[in-house]
């Protein structure tokens, strides 16, 4: 029992710092997920948990219901989802169909949109990382444990890029997943505003045909490559060619510019 309140039902998966659960609140019989991270482990529990916080009321993100840490494990209660935007790629044989990647294309712009407002880039966007409530259809964006705010707290302005450089074996360190991150990223760039919302066109990509130009793993380099060499026709084939033009712009766009999302939602 959690808090007095949640207690823990089954074991529902698990990641490199953890393992999530379904639970039931006892009072309202409502049921909701737990992530566990034992404290023996790197502390990122407590960050995602800061993060949520700072982003709660904004549409497509899960409440935080509850953080401590009442024994020896890091406790975070949130709400509980059907699907996550893979599992309903695998549902459809990895081809949705063009009128739902639109309309979650739409929902994904206004949750990043609302995210980033609040100073916040999520840097880890991918199919994954979006979950559904099969009754309605409504997305949220999960797992803020890669999040991080733009907003530099001494100057209020927008955090320099710190580029990476590569080390003694040739290799860049990159922060996200690589089959998804954007190619300045790739480059050693630091995630930015436009990285998250080029992540999301991969995504979209990805819903449209179940599949991406270039392999689930790979070399940074090789993947770098890849990315830059698809031609964003091909990506967004069976899209409006407004789906070209957004990328294109989300490309061109510099480190710390504002995207106009206002611009790419009128062409989604």
């Amino acid at each position: 029992m959690i808090n007095n309140r949640y207690k823990l039902i089954k074991r529902i998966g698990s990641g490199a710092f953890g393992l999530i659960f379904s639970a039931k609140n006892v009072n309202t019989d409502e049921t909701v997920a737990v992530k566990l991270e034992p404290t023996s482990q790197t502390d990122t529990l407590t960050h995602e948990a800061a993060v949520l916080q700072h982003l709660s009321n904004i549409p497509g993100i899960p409440t935080l219901r509850y953080y401590g840490i009442p024994d020896h494990n890091r406790y975070m209660v949130i709400d509980l989802y059907d699907k996550t935007l893979q599992t309903i790629s695998y549902d459809y044989k990895k081809a949705v169909p063009v009128a739902l990647v639109r309309a979650y294309a739409a929902q994904i712009v206004h949750i990043l949109s609302a995210v980033h407002e609040k100073g916040f880039v999520h840097r880890d966007i991918k199919p994954e990382n979006f979950m559904t409530k099969s009754a309605d259809g409504t997305l949220y964006l999960i797992d803020f444990g890669l999040a991080r705010t733009y907003i530099d707290s001494e100057t209020k302005m927008h955090r320099a890029n710190k580029v990476r450089t590569a080390n003694a074996e040739g290799k860049i360190s990159v922060t996200g997943t690589s089959r998804y991150i954007s190619p300045n990223v790739h480059d050693g760039n630091e995630p930015s505003r436009r990285d998250d919302l080029i992540s999301a066109m991969y995504v979209i990509s990805y819903l449209l045909k179940g599949s991406l130009p270039w392999k689930t793993s790979g070399s940074n380099e090789v993947l770098s490559k890849m990315k830059k060499n698809v031609q964003p026709e091909e990506l967004f084939l069976g899209l409006p060619i407004s789906y070209v033009e957004i990328f294109n712009y989300l490309s061109a766009l510099p480190y710390d510019q504002k995207p106009d999302y206002a611009f790419i939602l009128s062409n989604l």
